[in-house]
């Protein structure tokens, strides 16, 4: 089967069995796996590139200072509002220095976005900024499987499509990793919990 063969049935495959309306790009085929995504070409590079020129993102106390200011400016704010709010404002500033152009923000807040809903989703009690705060177990347990299933093939930041010629295809978002750290640094912040391995 030729290449532009394999394209036209795997497209057909994608849209009438996987359900899949927008386009994917192929962007391995091997033994073991399919991996596709509907990102264009290099845009994984580009988007590490992005976040290498945005080192402040990942510096604990960078974040934790921007934090502390939006506790203190949105009182009553749940405390992954305000680790949401502190990074968008580091990106915000990092367009305004010329350092990060629109569409580079746009992408790396994707990510962001994606990061503090899991949180919600695991800190459900909702805590608010100010004063004391210890997760129930449930939502210790909840980030915990969560961290876990950021690490499998088919985990969270992974979407298995199902299976083209006996292959399993999978889409897999360039930035799992960095939404790993994101996610760490998030939950220490809302909790004061190590974020664990």
């Amino acid at each position: 089967m030729t290449e532009a063969e394999f394209e036209a049935r795997f497209g057909d495959w994608l849209r009438l069995e996987a359900g899949v309306d927008e386009p994917r790009r192929v962007v391995r085929r091997g033994p073991g796996a399919i991996l596709v995504s509907k990102f264009d070409e290099g845009f994984a590079g580009r988007l590490l590139e992005t976040i290498a020129a945005l080192p402040e993102v990942f510096e604990d106390a960078v974040v934790g200072r921007a934090y502390d200011i939006v506790a203190i400016e949105m009182p009553g704010a749940t405390r992954v509002s305000c680790w949401h709010e502190a990074v968008r404002r580091i990106l915000a500033s990092a367009v305004d220095a010329g350092r990060l152009t629109a569409d580079e923000r746009a992408a790396v807040l994707a990510g962001v976005d994606s990061v503090a809903a899991l949180l919600d989703s695991v800190l459900w009690t909702g805590p608010i900024v100010g004063g004391e705060f210890s997760p129930a177990q449930g939502e210790v347990d909840a980030y915990r499987e969560a961290r876990a299933r950021m690490d499998l093939t088919n985990g969270l930041f992974t979407r298995f499509y199902g299976t083209f010629e006996g292959l399993p295809v999978v889409n897999h978002c360039p930035g799992a990793q960095l939404a790993r750290r994101l996610t760490a640094q998030a939950w220490t912040l809302c909790t004061g919990l190590p974020p664990g391995p």
